[in-house]
């Protein structure tokens, strides 16, 4: 095999190992956050799927409205801190593939 064909295809390896990786993290990772008052909490996947809401005891006597409200602001801080994650994440995989690569 070509010297430079073997190199191709040892990066492309490493390639798919920190893509594997990203997918796995992907999969097992969650995020949960609460509203100020922690009366919402919520869990997203991954994914940025939700995938848990607990409200407090006593919590669906104060109407539609304030639930709204506070499950939305529970939704606003997660997604904030999946979205800081996954930045993190593309400026750790940018880095490695850039070394990969040698650009």
């Amino acid at each position: 095999m070509h010297p430079e064909v073997a190199a191709v295809l040892r990066q492309a390896g490493r390639l798919q190992e920190l893509m594997d990786a990203q997918l796995h993290k992907m999969d097992s990772e969650s995020f949960t956050a609460t509203d100020e008052s922690e009366t919402v909490e919520v869990t997203l996947n991954g994914h940025h799927r939700l995938v848990d809401v607990y409200l407090a005891d006593g919590l669906l006597r104060l109407g539609s409205h304030t639930i709204e409200g506070r499950l939305n602001e529970a939704l606003r801080n997660a997604t904030e801190v999946a979205s800081e994650s996954i930045a993190a994440d593309r400026d750790r995989l940018n880095e490695a593939v850039a070394e990969i690569t040698g650009t």
